[in-house]
């Protein structure tokens, strides 16, 4: 349930796994579907993304 608090207004960054790639997102999270285990982000020029929970590395 941790996962829900990150959905205030603020800036994060997130280390993720995709595909065997390593890559690094910063963005403020507008969403988490549990259900489907989805992390739904915006980055600073309000792109969206999703990132599967299973490839989180980190957050910080």
């Amino acid at each position: 349930m941790f996962l829900r608090q990150f959905t205030n207004n603020r800036m994060i960054t997130i280390d993720y796994d995709t595909n065997g790639t390593l890559k690094i997102l910063k963005g403020k999270v507008c969403g988490v579907n549990l259900k489907e285990q989805v992390l739904f982000l915006k980055d600073e020029k309000q792109k969206s993304f999703s990132i599967k929970l299973s490839g989180i590395r980190h957050i910080h």
